[in-house]
């Protein structure tokens, strides 16, 4: 019975034409990429962390490898264009205990057939800065270091699901996913 129930599932998935993303982009992306990102004058760190997050879903989500400017068939230029930090939340007192960090991304891209194109990209992710020590609240408002990177980090990566689901569709026309 599970191995009918299992060949029934695997006939319906191949049935309705689902292909992973990095399946449909393979044609306009190619095998190697070359990611920069362009340093926050006023942030400087944040470019590093973006980065990184950028690099991480390059090789994990796309299956593509990471190469030098001279040898890459893309390029993707990541540059800033807005960070903030709202408020979501306050205590009893007045306090801020919540924020949401909002990141917009720009991505250049300069694909391996030469054609460039800007997607812009937003991410989002929410976290508390209260603290609870021995039954005691501690509401000071302050975002520390680790939390702006764990912040920067989740949002950057929404972003790009963003920006790959930007490329998908760019693949998807481009006849791409071999239909």
């Amino acid at each position: 019975m599970r191995y009918i129930l299992g060949i029934i599932i695997a006939l319906f998935i191949v049935g309705c034409g689902y292909k992973p993303i990095s399946k449909i982009t393979q044609n306009i992306i190619g095998d190697t990429v070359y990611v920069d990102v362009v340093i926050s004058k006023t942030e400087p760190k944040n470019s590093v962390w973006i980065k990184d997050a950028v690099k991480e879903g390059i090789v994990a989500r796309l299956n593509r490898q990471l190469s030098d400017d001279k040898n890459a068939n893309t390029s993707i230029m990541v540059s800033i264009r807005s960070l903030n930090y709202e408020a979501t939340i306050y205590d009893e007192y007045g306090y801020i205990t919540s924020y949401r960090a909002i990141l917009t991304l720009n991505y250049k891209t300069k694909f391996k057939d030469g054609s460039v194109v800007d997607i812009p990209a937003s991410g989002e992710y929410d976290f508390s800065v209260a603290r609870r020590q021995k039954s005691a609240r501690y509401a000071d408002s302050i975002i520390s270091d680790t939390e702006k990177y764990e912040a920067i980090k989740e949002a950057s990566k929404e972003a790009f699901d963003e920006y790959i689901a930007n490329l998908a569709i760019k693949g998807y026309k481009n006849g791409s996913s071999n239909r």
